[in-house]
């Protein structure tokens, strides 16, 4: 989802400056349904999941429609040779600047235009420098993909004191557990009371209300602390009062409602992921926790985001005192 989100300033600036364009865009599995909720892209495809035969399907599809310009984002090398088969003008495409680029080699074709990527660059000006070789000079790109919702839209805030940048909202989603992410990343050995002892300073010191949201995963973690802590209320969620302030903890709820709780916030905490962008979209104080080692991958997602403040994975201990020194 982080990806396609990436890729959609691409998308609009080439709807907004080229008349009567008419995009294809050709997505997993995963972010398919997503891509198709936006509502600006003329034709969503989806890259087949199954054997042989059904990707030798998908290419007689697609090689039916003529394109003047196919654009690769993601530099994979099975994009590339799909291409190969379509009618079409140009391709325009990233390719990582350590490999070899043998496949275009091997096509020997003036269709192909390759823009190296050392992987450091940031995706704003590699995505920029495609859109200048199809002669769209792009003035400000537009990242806010999706429509500014009202937090009252979700139901259960219908009645509650809980209004449009009046909160803090923590992501705990995996990525703050090694075990369940990237297990060579630096644990943040998250336990329930110091996690307890955090949410109720930020509570102090911002005087907001709080909103926890949780990924799609049924972390232990999660289950736990609802339990020891929080109250369920009539409506289905579980929440804990601090003085006049309530923290609210909501569990794997739609990413539409997700999205609509991410742009209202007066602060995001979050381990880097697609609520980070999102953040940034709707120009939400980002505190962005990310692995040092990958810092400058992470840098070519972030470079366009004003209100971003990064923290290093570290003992959960020694982050919580970064965050409540950082946070607004």
């Amino acid at each position: 989802i982080g990806d396609l989100l990436m890729t959609c300033p691409v998308v609009l600036t080439i709807k907004k400056h080229v008349t009567n364009s008419k995009i294809t865009l050709i997505t997993s599995k995963n972010n398919h349904n997503y891509a198709k909720s936006f509502g600006f892209i003329d034709d969503i495809v989806m890259f087949p999941q199954g054997n042989l035969l059904e990707k030798f399907k998908f290419i007689i599809s697609l090689s039916k429609k003529k394109y003047n310009y196919i654009l690769i984002l993601d530099g994979k090398d099975r994009s590339i040779i799909l291409s190969k088969f379509l009618n079409v003008d140009k391709i325009f495409h990233t390719y990582p600047q350590k490999k070899i680029n043998f496949l275009t080699k091997i096509f020997f074709s003036k269709k192909y235009t390759t823009i190296l990527d050392n992987q450091t660059i940031p995706l704003e000006y590699l995505y920029k420098s495609i859109l200048d070789k199809i002669g769209v000079k792009i003035i400000k790109r537009d990242y806010k993909i999706l429509l500014h919702q009202n937090i009252k839209k979700i139901n259960i805030f219908k009645n509650e004191n809980i209004k449009n940048k009046k909160y803090i909202l923590i992501h705990l989603d995996e990525k703050w557990f090694s075990d369940f992410y990237i297990k060579k990343y630096t644990n943040i050995s998250l336990k329930k009371n110091d996690f307890f002892l955090f949410i109720k300073k930020i509570v102090k010191k911002c005087h907001k209300n709080l909103i926890i949201t949780t990924g799609t995963i049924d972390l232990p973690f999660i289950t736990e602390i609802s339990n020891e802590y929080f109250n369920i209320n009539k409506k289905g969620y579980y929440y804990l009062k601090i003085g006049k302030y309530k923290i609210i903890l909501l569990k794997k709820i739609s990413i539409e409602n997700l999205e609509i709780v991410t742009m209202n916030a007066n602060s995001v905490i979050t381990c880097h992921g697609p609520l980070s962008l999102i953040s940034g979209s709707f120009n939400v104080n980002l505190i962005d926790i990310i692995e040092k080692t990958q810092e400058k991958w992470y840098y070519r997602h972030t470079s366009h985001i004003k209100k971003y403040n990064k923290l290093y994975r570290k003992n959960f201990k020694e982050l919580s005192k970064e965050i409540i020194l950082t946070i607004k």
